[in-house]
């Protein structure tokens, strides 16, 4: 397990950019594989309070802009060329799972950067 990090504690909401220098910080201090396990019980305590709170949002129940589609068709199909890489192994699964993570963390950005 990585070493204990001397971190402080914010309490404020944070933008797209805050989320990515937070990211960046965790994978630099803890490495990619620790990140993940923090990402995913962050993602897992946002359904437990989503759920105790009774909202509950659905891909179907967001509007889709026009404008910003191809971002995510974009996203989708750099993600299916790295698999490609992934299985003829040209690409390490650690690699892989970085470049995606950054992928769909730039695109969670552009999507609310973007008017």
């Amino acid at each position: 397990m990585a070493e204990r990090a001397n971190l402080v504690f914010h309490n404020k909401v944070i933008d797209g950019t805050a989320i990515k220098r937070l990211i960046s910080r965790l994978i630099d201090h803890f490495g990619m594989a620790y990140t993940s396990h923090i990402l995913d019980q962050v993602k897992t305590l946002g359904f437990q309070q989503a759920t105790a709170t009774s909202i509950s949002l659905g891909i179907d129940d967001l509007l889709t802009i026009p404008s910003k589609g191809w971002l995510v068709q974009d996203a989708e199909q750099q993600s299916l060329i790295l698999e490609k890489h992934h299985h003829y192994g040209n690409v390490h699964a650690v690699e892989k799972n970085y470049a995606n993570l950054l992928r769909y963390g730039m695109l969670q950005v552009n999507i609310c950067d973007r008017k």
